[in-house]
């Protein structure tokens, strides 16, 4: 193996690897060894095919995996032996694929820049301070009426009203012309101005059952589906049925209805504990990203391109399982994540900076994942899994999809280890851990209002 190492930036890295002609020999006797024990041809006793037959019909098969092996084992040795670390996998690009002669092939790719991470042992945030109000309740308890409510065709009007269920079809218009994706047929949605998009909750409200309504609505040049943006469109609307759903009375029988509660005062009792648990949450996770921001302004660095890209696709990613989980067809929710590529990159960007900074804390701080941890959280992850718990056990039975959650474990754990570092224990808790009263005329903190991005 000839390995030349080739540094065009201070991150970014080519290594291009030669095989000589023994090396790659070696392999494909190997392969067609294994492929001669396991294949089974008319007129030969297995095991006893010709070499000259198999090449003809198995030979670009066996010569892809040939060099899909040989690439793969190769890079890994070239990178171990030149203590090259990639941060994400390498980009390979094939250069030379006569394997009687020779297989040539670069590895490309960013190494993690040498960081030592400063001024974040000190730091402190206020401990989350939080409480649910009788507002938080009611709403909760108002949706479960509304998941619980059966829906009844109206048979009174024919009149969209706000709050009802109309099966309708709808399509947008710039002119003439019809406006891509915009085409709806035949849904059943709910007309409320906090559940529909571009507006159609006012669109909607007015139109009359079975007649075709034309209304016009101008979106500016920012607005967030590019589509739409700074068109005057035109919406054609037609409502083919009203349904209005059929609230049951807020009373200690709906209260049973919910499970074993005794009466309505109990079950927004159990609300309550819900709604203050997911508040405790949330302000945690505040709190923590807050403490992430001051370590990041701290400890600026040259973030590699290659990291961004892949923390960019993973958020696309995570918005094609967001949107295929509300029902939108795969096809479709790639194509309505891409649209969003630019507007995703600060938050990419972001999260590759976070990624870098608490890899360095953590080896810094010499925190690690043994075997045992790793091994609980695959188990965790297959066990929720249901219908894919094979395919999640065959992908973790993968060493680089191990060596990934490893270091997803590794990065929350130094990051649950800073925040409770940094956390700033409540008056009350400070007072009863030094027997002294707790001062009664502070104003509470609020946690840090910050938006990581992530």
């Amino acid at each position: 193996m000839n390995v030349n190492v080739e540094t065009s930036s201070s991150l970014r890295r080519k290594v291009t690897i030669e095989l000589e002609p023994d090396e790659i020999a070696r392999e494909l006797d190997r392969s067609y060894a294994e492929l001669r024990r396991s294949v089974h041809l008319k007129g030969f006793r297995p095991g006893r095919a010709p070499r000259q037959i198999l090449e003809r019909m198995f030979g670009d098969q066996v010569r892809a995996e040939v060099i899909q092996k040989l690439t793969r084992e190769y890079t890994d040795r070239a990178l171990s032996e030149n203590d090259l670390k990639p941060v994400v996998a390498p980009e390979i690009v094939t250069e030379e694929t006569d394997l009687k002669t020779a297989l040539r092939f670069s590895a490309i790719f960013d190494i993690a820049p040498t960081l030592e991470v400063k001024d974040y042992k000190e730091l402190k945030v206020p401990a989350p301070q939080v409480e649910v109000s009788d507002q938080q309740i009611d709403e909760s308890l108002q949706k479960m009426r509304e998941q619980m409510a059966p829906i009844k065709r109206v048979e009174d009007r024919n009149q969209v009203q706000d709050d009802d269920f109309v099966v309708v079809e709808m399509e947008a218009f710039e002119g003439e012309q019809p406006i891509a994706g915009s085409k709806m047929e035949p849904t059943l949605l709910k007309v409320g101005a906090n559940v529909l998009a571009h507006g159609l909750h006012d669109l909607l409200v007015g139109v009359e059952k079975g007649v075709e309504t034309r209304r016009r609505r101008a979106y500016p040049a920012d607005y967030e589906e590019k589509d739409l943006a700074g068109k005057d469109v035109e919406w054609r609307i037609k409502v083919q049925d009203i349904f209005r759903a059929e609230l049951a009375p807020l009373d200690d029988e709906f209260a049973k209805d919910q499970g074993d509660y005794a009466s309505l005062a109990e079950l927004r009792e159990k609300v309550r504990r819900d709604l203050l648990v997911q508040a405790r949450k949330d302000a945690q996770q505040r709190a923590r990203d807050g403490l992430m921001d001051l370590i990041l302004e701290r400890n600026p660095v040259d973030v590699p391109q290659s990291l961004i890209e892949h923390e960019l696709q993973a958020l696309e990613n995570e918005i094609v399982e967001a949107l295929q989980a509300r029902g939108m067809p795969a096809e479709q929710a790639r194509e309505q994540a891409h649209k969003s590529h630019e507007e995703l990159r600060p938050r990419a960007l972001k999260r590759a900076h976070t990624a870098l900074v608490v890899d360095a804390i953590a080896e810094q701080e010499n925190v690690t994942v043994d075997d045992d941890e790793l091994a609980r959280a695959i188990g965790e992850i297959v066990s929720h899994s249901g219908a894919a718990r094979d395919r999640a056990q065959t992908y973790y039975n993968q060493e680089e999809n191990r060596t990934e959650l490893r270091r997803a474990l590794r990065r929350e754990k130094a990051a649950t280890m800073l925040f409770e570092r940094a956390l700033e224990q409540p008056a009350e808790e400070q007072a009863a851990e030094t027997n002294q009263p707790a001062s009664g005329g502070e104003e509470r903190q609020n946690e840090p209002e910050t938006n990581t991005g992530a």
